[in-house]
């Protein structure tokens, strides 16, 4: 369990930061069109999302009293559902000030430490108290690492679709 939930974070992580690493400059805090976010923005929001592993790491926790992954599912549906659209929580608005390459990329890899170590030190099976997922409820750290995942190859998907964006702006001008 461990083992899967951890090659599966590594990998999209990783992906994560290659995308982040080889976006232009010029694009990183580039917003495409009206309504969107830049590549810069989307890591900046996961980046506050990856706060979650504070709580993970520190919170209350209970033992569960199901099968600790009954709601893996329930998450993939919502955040691999790429024609819903959904606002996110204030706290994990991007800010619209310019970001700095190195730095989200810095503070992405300092976050991404922390959930592996959660993963490699904490019981997954435990329900995290005191922290409800909308519309579904108390969570395992197991199933809130799927959600960190889920949500991750979400905004993958947006960065890559921005960047499509920005490069049909390209070809027109040229």
């Amino acid at each position: 369990m461990k083992n899967v939930i951890g090659a599966e974070i590594e990998k999209t992580t990783g992906e994560l930061i290659q995308l982040i690493s080889s976006t232009r400059n010029e694009e990183l805090n580039e917003i495409p069109f009206e309504g969107s976010w830049s590549v810069a923005q989307v890591g900046d929001h996961l980046l506050k999302s990856y706060g979650l592993v504070e709580a993970l790491s520190e919170g209350q926790v209970k033992k569960t009293e199901r099968l600790p992954g009954v709601e893996i599912e329930k998450v993939k549906n919502i955040f691999l559902d790429f024609d819903a659209k959904y606002k996110s929580a204030e706290t994990l608005l991007p800010t619209n000030e310019p970001i700095e390459k190195e730095k989200l990329l810095s503070g992405l890899q300092k976050r991404m430490s922390q959930i592996k170590e959660v993963i490699q030190t904490k019981d997954l099976t435990e329900t995290c108290v005191g922290l409800p997922f909308k519309g579904i409820g108390e969570l395992t750290r197991m199933e809130w690492l799927y959600v960190i995942l889920y949500h991750t190859q979400r905004h993958i998907h947006q960065m890559k679709n921005i960047l499509k964006s920005l490069q049909k702006i390209v070809n027109k001008e040229s």
